[in-house]
């Protein structure tokens, strides 16, 4: 827009008829006269919104003692109570559950990092915690989050869309309850968990791209039995940049045999698989002397497992 400038009119103001002052509202005068100035003040009203506040994820953790979920049982509350013991909480959502727990130093830490685990079979959030993540990720001070979906009173698991939506909704529900920031979060399935993050991991990166990795320990599509729906409808599509953008860490024991046939086998087809839809395999450890789920006890695979996560961009 051009710089406003000041216009002398051709004619003075006296010489228009009345009747055209009167109708552009402007008052005649007589010429030794001064017309008034009418000054307009507009009143803006600003209106101060006050922050929310959350509680630190540690306070609030604690606060989950699943009161909302049917009481557990046997080994099932023994895991639990050592999960709640450790300032770590449980809570349902929508007829399934997840578990959390953070480090005392959340509130400081940087940059945030978090495991979110999906269990194996016949299993729980608060038993994947137990087994696989409850000494080392206080070691690299990640927080942790487990999916449990599995419904033990029918024995029925949610496939893996039911499973993402699940994730989606807690990580809302956690975000919305405490403060949480904006931490790094990697996604690792141990046994039938770490077959599900095939499908999980192809939903995701349609969709929101939570995970900035996927990790399997000890599990995916056994010989002989044919891929999920979700995996085998993009194989159907011919989809060949289902796993494009996506970034996978492995671990295989040799001596797993817990699906009938070698682990190293069914996790280096697993591996071939991923790179032939596009994705890229960081490294598929082999554990010498490992059984099924042989990670959690071996230091070197899980320092290289967290190595690889953290040099991600």
């Amino acid at each position: 827009m051009p710089p406003f400038r000041r216009v002398t009119a051709s004619r003075p103001y006296l010489s228009l008829p009345l009747v055209l002052l009167a109708s552009a509202g402007i008052a005649a005068c007589s010429s030794s006269s001064t017309a008034p100035t009418t000054t307009s003040t507009t009143t803006t009203t600003v209106t101060q919104t006050t922050p929310i506040t959350r509680p630190a994820c540690t306070t609030w953790a604690a606060t989950l003692k699943g009161s909302d979920l049917p009481a557990a049982s046997g080994t099932r509350a023994t895991y639990r109570d050592a999960l709640l013991a450790a300032g770590g909480g449980v809570k349902a959502v929508n007829g399934k559950a997840y578990a959390v727990w953070f480090p005392s130093n959340w509130a400081s830490t940087s940059p945030r990092r978090v495991i979110l685990g999906l269990h194996g079979t016949d299993g729980n959030a608060e038993e994947d915690w137990w087994f696989n993540w409850k000494s080392n990720t206080a070691e690299h001070n990640y927080a942790y989050i487990g999916l449990t979906y599995l419904d033990t009173s029918s024995g029925m698991y949610d496939d893996e869309p039911g499973a993402y939506g699940n994730i989606k909704q807690l990580l809302d529900e956690i975000k919305s309850a405490c403060e949480f920031g904006s931490p790094t979060i990697d996604l690792v399935g141990f046994s039938r968990g770490s077959a599900m993050t095939f499908g999980v991991a192809y939903l995701d990166l349609k969709d929101r791209r939570i995970f900035k990795a996927f990790g399997e320990n000890s599990g995916a599509v056994p010989p002989g039995t044919p891929p999920t729906p979700t995996v085998s409808a993009f194989i159907a599509r011919n989809e060949s940049t289902a796993y494009a953008g996506g970034r996978f860490w492995m671990y295989c024991g040799e001596k797993d045999l817990a699906h009938g046939s070698p682990m190293c086998d069914e996790m280096t087809t697993a591996k071939n698989f991923v790179t032939t839809y596009a994705g890229t395999v960081g490294d598929l450890y082999h554990d010498p002397t490992g059984g099924h789920g042989g990670l959690n006890s071996n230091a070197s695979a899980l320092a290289a497992m967290y190595a690889y996560f953290e040099s991600l961009p």
